[in-house]
């Protein structure tokens, strides 16, 4: 059952619209991410659900009630931001309950919520410190712990992992999932940062110029992106430039290289994509191949990256390390095996 619905959201700020025509709908408890580049509307988006800016057109509800022109504090939303904003003269314990002092509940309670949500977030032990006296990683423990401490309905993430070094960072998300689930709270959270959308979602909103582009799954969204955009932005891709020899069978040829797609192409000229990892050394029976001379091979541990020429095009695939087998060289001509059914026709 939809729990919060944005409909047809729209933002500008004078001749600038920001956001176009957003629309989503989210089922309770789920995990949504919005990623896109910088200034692609994401954090808009994040501020209007939060109340902190009202929409110039559009609907936001929660559980079925309008709260598009309400104020933040009569939301029940939980925010969690990028640099903590924890109140530097609070402990940690007085931190946490803030949100329930303002409220007025009573102090056995809020001690209560408190140790309740300290051990949630690892950091029993914590409460009489001070944030200086706190790692950043633990600093964003405590802001969201601080956010989750009132039982919000909704809780919006706001880029919380960008300002950690990354051991920390990907430590961090899976303990912000592991707590999502655990809890079960309807969650946004806004990133620029792939592996963090593609790791930590149910589905992923890919904004581009205030639009949604694409939303889905993250195996949707990266294995089947819906526009040019999604496919270049989502992970790493090759493009290269094809002549479609028979449109019927989708028969191309590609830096002399022929692949037959089977699927109907357009005549002329179509752009494929290919992800590094859709292509294998040596040829192999029912797949398509395609010949090209190695120029770089980069070793990054558990994968090789090798960079080819294929006349005038270049391409990048990636190989699985393997103890048992000796990498290629620079200047090795060799054959890539494919599956038609991989490449991605992304344009003419």
């Amino acid at each position: 059952m939809t729990f919060l619905t944005i409909s047809r959201l729209e933002k500008s700020f004078g001749a600038n619209r920001v956001v176009k025509d957003f629309n989503l709908e989210v089922e309770k408890g789920e995990f949504i991410s919005l990623l896109g580049p910088s200034g692609c509307g994401k954090t808009t988006v994040l501020r209007m659900v939060a109340g902190f800016e009202l929409p110039s057109a559009g609907r936001i509800t929660i559980a079925g009630k309008d709260v598009s022109r309400l104020r933040p504090n009569h939301r029940n939303i939980g925010m969690v931001f990028q640099a903590y904003a924890l109140f530097p003269n609070l402990t940690v314990a007085q931190n946490v309950g803030f949100g329930l002092k303002v409220k007025g509940a009573p102090a056995r309670e809020i001690a209560a919520r408190v140790a309740e949500m300290l051990a949630l977030i690892g950091l029993p032990e914590m409460g009489e410190r001070y944030p200086y006296q706190l790692s950043g990683g633990q600093q964003q423990r405590v802001a969201l712990a601080r956010a989750l401490a009132p039982k919000p309905q909704v809780l919006l993430l706001d880029e919380p992992l960008s300002a950690l070094d990354a051991k920390v960072r990907v430590s961090l998300r899976n303990e912000i999932r592991a707590i999502q689930r655990e809890l079960g709270i309807t969650t946004i959270f806004v990133t620029h940062d792939q592996e963090e959308a593609l790791s930590m979602s149910d589905r992923i909103v890919v904004m581009h110029q205030g639009v949604a582009d694409q939303v889905g799954t993250p195996f949707d969204i990266y294995n089947r992106p819906a526009t040019r955009f999604v496919a270049g932005f989502v992970g790493t891709l090759n493009t290269l430039t094809a002549q479609v020899i028979d449109p019927a069978s989708g028969h191309v040829r590609v830096g002399g290289s022929d692949l037959v797609l089977g699927r109907a192409l357009p005549g002329g000229e179509v752009v494929l994509g290919l992800r590094p990892e859709m292509l294998r050394l040596g040829a192999e029976p029912g797949m398509a191949s395609l010949t090209g001379t190695i120029t770089e091979l980069d070793f990054l541990g558990s994968v090789i990256r090798l960079r080819l020429d294929l006349g005038d095009q270049r391409l990048a695939v990636d190989l699985f390390n393997t103890t048992r087998a000796t990498p290629p060289r620079v200047g090795d001509s060799v054959t890539l095996a494919l599956d038609p059914a991989d490449a991605l026709v992304i344009g003419a």
